[in-house]
């Protein structure tokens, strides 16, 4: 227990030695569903160099754009993922319980406000709809590019379930200034959510069915103290 508690006020020392400390909110973004493919890529299997692709309907909004509502039937909200380059897909495990995890680089999300709704995931893309549904709204309301993406599936889980999360630094959009606590710099955003590849899940021609959401992982500030003052919250 001493050693935990050592462990514990090293890291708050830390935390007040820099300042700040890390704080999530959210969702401020939430869909079900959204729908991804690589061509040439299979779910277990997303090769070296390919794009990683994604389009999604918006469903709700949580602080700080609370005052959007995806309810609204005279509007539609969109994303659209694109850029993402695979490194090549790894596995993991014995055969018969094989972990297939594949990380990406680049990559930009946009975030669009639509005043006609038509969007709908269109067999087989890319088509004439897709992507072009999700981003025929006018300038987009987010832009960000994404620090890290990782797609991980598997072929043991009954209704082939996994994981598709990455790190986003937002850079743009008509509501850039919404997700800023200093009034300069947003800050970075959360996309996660859990997947599945479960056939009667998926229109022709996607990969992955992605529920998921964005969180903002907002800076807070951390009063300043020393060694001595925290020791003594543990006596």
């Amino acid at each position: 227990m001493k050693l935990l508690t050592t462990m514990a006020c090293a890291a708050l020392l830390a935390c007040a030695a820099t300042g700040l400390a890390a704080a999530a909110t959210g969702p401020v973004i939430d869909w079900d569903p959204a729908y991804a493919w690589q061509i040439g890529g299979t779910p277990t299997n997303l090769p070296l160099g390919g794009e990683f692709k994604m389009v999604g309907i918006i469903s709700m909004f949580g602080p700080p754009l609370d005052f959007l509502h995806a309810d609204d039937p005279t509007k539609e909200y969109t994303f659209y993922v694109h850029g993402l380059i695979s490194g090549g897909t790894t596995s993991q495990g014995p055969p018969s319980l094989t972990l297939y995890t594949t990380n990406f680089t680049g990559g930009t999300i946009e975030v669009y406000e639509d005043t006609s709704p038509d969007a709908s995931f269109d067999p087989n893309p890319p088509n004439s709809g897709v992507p072009g549904d999700f981003i025929d709204g006018g300038p987009p309301i987010l832009t960000g590019s994404f620090t890290n993406f990782v797609v991980q599936s598997n072929n043991f889980t009954q209704f082939d379930t996994g994981n598709i999360e990455g790190g986003i630094n937002w850079t743009g959009g008509t509501l850039y200034n919404q997700l800023t606590t200093t009034g300069d710099h947003a800050c970075p955003g959360l996309f996660t959510g859990g997947s599945t590849w479960y056939p009667p899940t998926l229109p022709a021609g996607y990969l992955f069915r992605h529920d998921g959401k964005i969180d903002l992982q907002c800076p807070t500030p951390a009063r300043t103290s020393t060694w001595g003052k925290i020791k003594t919250l543990y006596r």
